[in-house]
């Protein structure tokens, strides 16, 4: 499971840490055996969670802060992904960033969709919710008031 957190500064990114010491993070079991990390295959799996994501870095031993605020989300979003979770919640993904990195997580969300992951998705962007959503479920107070589907011609599945 992964989160995608709403304040990805403060819960989704070590600021001062590099870009690839984020983005290998969540996933340092995967490339460790005996406690000793596989150092080639991380950086293989680094390579491919930028390239996957289009992320637009110079070195990856930059630290992430300095990247721009288009970049640190897909950083976010890479990092979990390194983990091939089966469900990812995300909250508010797309909020202050701009509209062709809104439209790359947009393509990546229904990629992961299309390969059956689940994805509970939280936004408060309406257009968003309904540009993105098979489903969309409005809660008041804790409880499912209304329950929005698409219909069968806009599904891309």
């Amino acid at each position: 499971m992964a989160l995608i957190p709403e304040d990805r500064k403060t819960e989704g990114l070590m600021l001062p840490m590099s870009v690839g010491q984020n983005l290998s993070f969540a996933a340092l079991d995967d490339h460790a055996r005996l406690g000793i990390i596989d150092r080639p295959g991380e950086a293989r799996a680094i390579k491919d969670a930028i390239d996957a994501l289009s992320i637009k870095v110079a070195k990856v031993a930059m630290p992430v802060a300095s990247l721009s605020g288009g970049n640190q989300p897909e950083v976010v979003i890479g990092k979990w992904l390194m983990t091939a979770p089966r469900i990812i919640l995300l909250n508010d993904p797309t909020r202050g960033i701009d509209v062709g990195t809104k439209q790359e997580i947009y393509g990546l969300l229904r990629r992961l969709a299309d390969a059956d992951a689940a994805i509970v998705f939280y936004s408060t962007d309406y257009a968003e919710l309904i540009g993105c959503c098979d489903r969309v479920l409005v809660l008041y107070y804790g409880r499912v008031k209304r329950t929005l589907s698409a219909t069968r011609s806009r599904k891309r599945r």
